[in-house]
C-alpha cells in the first residue's frame, strides 16, 4: 500500500465556546468548501503505485459527536419534544 497511515484519518476537535451555535460555522465552513470541491469537481491525483493520474472524488461518510454537538452541527433540537433524531422520540 502506497499511502501512509498518518494521512488516513482527519480529526477535528472544536473547543467549547460560550455560545457554540453562533460560531460553529467558522470551523465548518472551510471543511464544507473542501468537501464540495472534492465531490462535485474532484481533484487531480497521482497514483504512484499504478503510475497514472486520475480524478479523485471523495465524500464525508461519518461524524462522531456527542448529542449536544450533534444538535449544533445538524441544527436538530436534541433537548426538545423529539430529542432523538433516529427514533423521533424524547
Amino acid at each position: 500500500m502506497c499511502m501512509k497511515s498518518e494521512y488516513m484519518f482527519l480529526m477535528m476537535v472544536i473547543p467549547v465556546l460560550s455560545n457554540r451555535k453562533l460560531r460553529i460555522d467558522v470551523y465548518l465552513e472551510p471543511l464544507i468548501e473542501e468537501l464540495f470541491l472534492l465531490w462535485h469537481v474532484g481533484v487531480l491525483t497521482h497514483d504512484h503505485a499504478m503510475n497514472q493520474t486520475f480524478m479523485m472524488r471523495a465524500t464525508l461518510m461519518w461524524t462522531i459527536n456527542d448529542l449536544p454537538a450533534y444538535g449544533v452541527a445538524s441544527e436538530w433540537s436534541t433537548a426538545d419534544i423529539m430529542g432523538c433524531p433516529k427514533c423521533m422520540e424524547a
